[in-house]
């Protein structure tokens, strides 16, 4: 109650308007149905005619009033939640004059496109003549398009994303002149925030740089060059599922408005005046030729129930997919495709290939009488989608069991099988109660029209209809029943918990707690394999890439069993033609392996410090004691928990500060020994974050522990994000607040963890050839490319600052032959998502 509240007092603008709307609609609305007059009445309706005339006192009213009351559902809560965005960023009087600048222009252009587009067609004039309105959401949407210019990149692409998504599927299902008004004050909020941003942004968000000490963790925006920032993967597949929503509840936007396209668009006639007359359609079913035969056969499909169910539960399929697509699972995504696909076809059946075989005059009469934009207005969204989810499809890795598949689709396969036997069963057996006895042809061909929604059947005269009580429900019940059990059966997909591998990452999950070193604990993130030693007590998690077998550091669970391992793990890698590489190893196994043969090379230091050794006192000291006092003078605190049991707000907080600052970046997120959100999210994973007087986080890291015997005794430091404009010193705050908590527990020690790639130097070992030095290079030059996105040189440097013990982790492998293998096998681990393109594109910015 204290933050809405508060939320109130500064954006009063927004709840004046709204709280205007909502009065004046539920007044008018009483009013109309106390003295029976039509709502929204006459002076809120615009009309060519009217402005004509110079009744230009509509338009106000216009803005205010809604379509129907129950829009008021909608209205509000987009109202309060379109309305605070500007005005947090403009304040009350700019806010005004975009809104009203906007709302102008767009429905200036608005009205003049909806002429051209839809002005031919005899619905559309008489909606013109009568008037209609244009809705409270024409004034809102500008304003929001011009305040995402001065937002985040993240809530940049949001808001412009998810706004032109609900304004298209308007446009192209409902398709009335407020609509396209709406549109285009999207377009013209859109391009004047951009005309307003440049000198506007540089005052809101100031430069990176200028912001953090010089030898403080590079987390922010280091995009080199001004390259094109990026998508994370987490919020593609967010974005797409939302997209993919939005796309599936556009037929049914056709159902509040008489503006009807798309094949769905018959489901429009359930709200209007017309009624079946059943003298007329038997009739038209004896073939008489009637001109109104084709309306009955349409009203007579809209009057069954059943038709209009399955009309209906495809899209409650396309929402299941959605989510299923916002939860990355690539099910949902080959899915979502298919499904597109053939909505695509099915299109183009009903637009083309159906009047064709009906029409003499052939395809010029149908691009005369506008097939071709039908079949656009149609296809285009669900063509889009099909290409987005394809364009993002490494976006969604989550595999789900490939036994829970085949039971989902032999549960489809047998439901429509028994299904389509039922039909044709009844109507061999009981032919009488139709209206016409059908043949087994005649089922034949009729059976596909079942499943199809009713929109796509508006062409197809039946060859008969069901005359009794036990005929229609099979006649209209089969197709519901089957696309019920698909939706069940891909939401039960989207659901699977124990996706492929889970066992075995669960087996892993469980050893890594009995005994591990200090970078053990990544073994068990998502992209790993696991290889298990023959008691099961102990294991290696390796990813194979080109023929490599990188392993995630060495062995974890029984410690005794480590030295096997190793031998163990490269005879299983010869057995399946891979070449064993030990990545990130101490200098113990390092030891061991050489002794196999393996040559080394160092690739890192990792930074280890001492908690019952921690002490702040003297020169050497002096940044970190001044980040403790500099946090306590602003009132920045440190809070430690799970990210389950952090708030929700806390939550969304912290999944922002990471995703802005991966966006910005010239490259995709690294993977492989650096987690991501997802990482942060396993209960056993403390996290400790900084929050200031406002509740709002400035600065979040993750540390993972390790066991020995089943005991934890240390922390090592995985993820650190902070906002771009938090205080200096954050980091360090943080860090020394986690050495302080932790020398209070008694830990044995807190490791900074290794920064990948940084401080490399070759070592060889019997005899090695100096060829190794080939790896070396690959590495280093890796390292210099990507410096100035991931900054690990200066992540180096920042580290030192708390006086750690150094020890530097190699990568073992046994044959210099394969260096160049290993060299892409390592890059390719850490950037799994980079293209050949994203390379050119970030070597081009360097060398701007």
């Amino acid at each position: 109650m204290q933050d809405a509240s508060a939320w109130a007092r500064t954006h009063p603008l927004t709840i004046v308007f709204t709280a205007l709307v909502l009065l004046v609609n539920v007044a008018l609305a009483a009013w109309c149905a106390l003295t029976g007059g039509a709502f929204p009445p006459s002076f809120g309706r615009v009309s060519y005619s009217r402005l004509a005339a110079g009744m230009l006192y509509v338009v106000p009213s216009a803005l205010v009033l809604v379509a129907h009351p129950l829009r008021l559902l909608i209205d509000v809560p987009a109202l309060l939640a379109a309305g605070s965005v500007p005005e947090s960023r403009f304040g009350v009087a700019k806010t005004i004059w975009i809104a009203l600048l906007c709302s102008i222009g767009g429905i200036a252009a608005g009205m003049g496109v909806s002429v051209m587009v839809n002005g031919h067609s005899p619905a559309w004039g008489s909606l013109v003549r009568f008037g209609y309105v244009l809705g409270p959401l024409t004034l809102a949407v500008g304003p929001l398009m011009a305040a995402s210019a001065f937002s985040s990149l993240m809530w940049r692409r949001r808001i412009r994303v998810v706004t032109y998504a609900i304004v298209a599927v308007f446009v192209l299902y409902r398709g009335e002149p407020g609509d396209y008004c709406i549109a285009f004050a999207a377009v013209f909020g859109h391009l004047l925030g951009y005309l307003m941003a440049p000198a506007a942004v540089q005052e809101a968000f100031p430069g990176d740089g200028a912001s953090q000490n010089e030898d403080s963790p590079d987390m922010s925006s280091l995009d080199a060059g001004g390259a094109r920032p990026r998508i994370t993967a987490l919020e593609a597949r967010k974005m797409v599922g939302v997209l993919s929503a939005v796309c599936a509840l556009g037929p049914l936007v056709a159902l509040a408005s008489p503006m009807h396209h798309g094949p769905l668009s018959t489901l429009g006639l359930l709200l209007g005046p017309n009624r079946l007359d059943y003298s007329r359609l038997h009739e038209c079913l004896t073939d008489a030729g009637h001109a109104d035969c084709f309306l009955q056969y349409r009203v007579q499909r809209v009057s069954m129930p059943g038709g209009v169910i399955v009309s209906v539960l495809p899209l409650l399929l396309m929402l299941v997919v959605a989510y299923g697509l916002y939860r990355g699972r690539r099910t949902a995504a080959a899915l979502s495709v298919l499904l597109n696909s053939c909505t695509v076809v099915m299109a183009l059946v009903y637009c083309f290939m159906l009047p064709i075989a009906q029409s003499p005059d052939g395809l010029r009469a149908l691009i005369a009488h506008g097939a071709v934009r039908a079949a656009f207005a149609t296809a285009m969204l669900p063509l889009a989608c099909a290409i987005l989810v394809c364009l993002f499809r490494r976006c969604f890795p989550l595999r789900t069991r490939r036994g829970r598949l085949i039971e989902s689709a032999g549960l489809v396969g047998v439901t429509s099988l028994v299904l389509c036997g039922a039909y044709l069963a009844v109507g061999i057996t009981r032919p009488h109660e139709f209206t016409i006895e059908p043949t087994f042809a005649m089922l034949l061909a009729d059976l596909p029209q079942r499943f199809l929604p009713i929109g796509f059947l508006n062409g197809i005269q039946p060859y008969f209809l069901p005359a009794s009580a036990f005929t229609s429900v099979v006649y209209q019940g089969i197709g519901p029943v089957f696309w019920s059990v698909l939706t069940v059966a891909a939401l039960w997909c989207f659901t699977d918990a124990a996706m492929e591998g889970r066992e075995e990452r669960r087996h892993a999950s469980e050893l890594v707690e009995h005994g591990g070193e200090s970078m053990s604990f990544m073994g068990t993130w998502g992209g790993n394999r696991y290889w298990f030693s023959s008691s099961g007590r102990s294991a290696i998690a390796y990813r194979v890439v080109h023929g490599i077998a990188l392993t995630v550091t060495g062995p974890f669970g029984e410690r005794g069993e480590w030295s096997r391992d190793l031998r163990e793990f490269a005879m299983f890698c010869a057995e399946h033609s891979w070449t064993p590489v030990f990545y990130s190893v101490h200098e113990g196994q390092r030891d061991e392996l050489a002794a196999m043969g393996f040559s080394s090379l160092d690739i890192g230091t990792e930074m280890v410090v001492h908690p019952a050794e921690w002490q702040t006192r003297g020169k050497k000291w002096q940044d970190v004691r001044t980040a403790i006092n500099k946090a306590k003078r602003v009132g920045i605190t440190d809070v430690m928990c799970t990210f389950d049991d952090s708030p929700l707000n806390v939550q969304t907080q912290i999944v922002d500060i990471s995703e802005q600052w991966a966006e910005e970046k010239s490259l995709p997120e690294m993977k492989f020994t650096l987690g991501g959100v997802d990482e942060l999210m396993d209960p056993r994973v403390r996290l400790l974050y900084a929050v200031d007087t406002d509740g709002v986080v400035q600065a979040v890291t993750s540390w993972l522990p390790t066991w020995r015997d089943g005991e934890v005794v240390g922390w090592t430091l995985d993820f650190m994000r902070h906002r771009d404009d938090s205080p200096n010193g954050v980091m360090e705050f943080l860090i020394a607040r986690m050495a302080e908590r932790l020398r209070y527990e008694g830990a044995e020690f807190m490791s900074l963890s290794a920064a990948p790639l940084a401080g490399i130097s070759v070592m060889t070992m019997d005899g090695e050839p100096s060829g190794v030095a080939f790896l070396q290079h690959v590495l280093m030059a890796v390292a210099d490319i990507i410096e100035p996105v991931y900054g690990f040189h200066s992540l180096f440097r920042f580290k030192r600052k708390f006086q750690p013990h150094e020890e530097s982790v190699y990568v073992a492998y046994p044959d210099s032959a394969k260096l160049p293998q290993i060299a892409l096998a390592v890059v390719q681990s850490y950037l799994p998502d980079m293209k050949p393109a994203d390379a050119a594109r970030f070597v081009r910015a360097l060398g701007r």
